[in-house]
């Protein structure tokens, strides 16, 4: 069975990363053998850094979703790549986000695989803001599970690119009516 998956808990893996230094790099996970008995909607990512020594460390990382959000798989998950009124283009498929840090500068490269998918906002679409909190310091196992946090906010005027999204709604063809958006944002 497939899972949607995206990269979560961005925003606080960056402010890490300004702190530690280094080089980081996030690959999403297909769901595997192990994943299968995750619940629909659950969020499986890979986080490759560096320890401070030069070294690369792996933690994977399963966030379970948030009750407040359809027990389903989404319509459309990735990275947003554009935004353009009220259309959101995400790039889906396998998403790589690449971070580099040198002498406190930050370039951020993103990449996806699969097609270009436009997300329509309504009127009445609800606009969640992903807050949950992910510390990388913490996870001493190379594996952690986190329950996924988010809050009700208005429609942001504009959506910065590589922001994480999730989406329920209506699909048709390569374009989805949305009703719910979740969005993680890029600092």
């Amino acid at each position: 069975m497939n899972r949607n998956i995206v990269i979560v808990g961005l925003i606080l893996m960056v402010g890490f990363i300004l702190v530690a230094g280094g080089f980081t790099a996030v690959r999403l996970m297909s769901a595997g053998d192990g994943e299968r008995d995750l619940p629909a909607g659950a969020m499986v990512f890979e986080d490759v850094m560096d320890d401070g020594s030069g070294n690369p460390v792996t933690v994977k990382t399963v966030i379970l979703p948030a009750s407040e959000l359809p027990q389903r798989p989404s319509e459309a998950s990735g990275v947003l790549v554009k935004q353009e009124d009220n259309s959101y283009f995400v790039g889906t498929g396998s998403v790589s986000v690449s971070i580099n840090v040198v002498n406190g500068e930050t370039s951020t490269a993103v990449e996806h695989s699969g097609p270009e998918i436009e997300v329509v906002a309504q009127r009445d679409t609800q606009y969640y803001r992903d807050v949950t909190e992910v510390s990388f310091e913490s996870a001493e196992s190379k594996e952690q599970t986190l329950q996924q946090e988010v809050i009700l906010v208005d429609q942001p005027a504009e959506m910065p690119s590589g922001a994480n999204m999730q989406v329920w709604g209506e699909k048709r063809g390569d374009r989805v009516v949305a009703d719910i958006i979740v969005y993680s944002e890029v600092r």
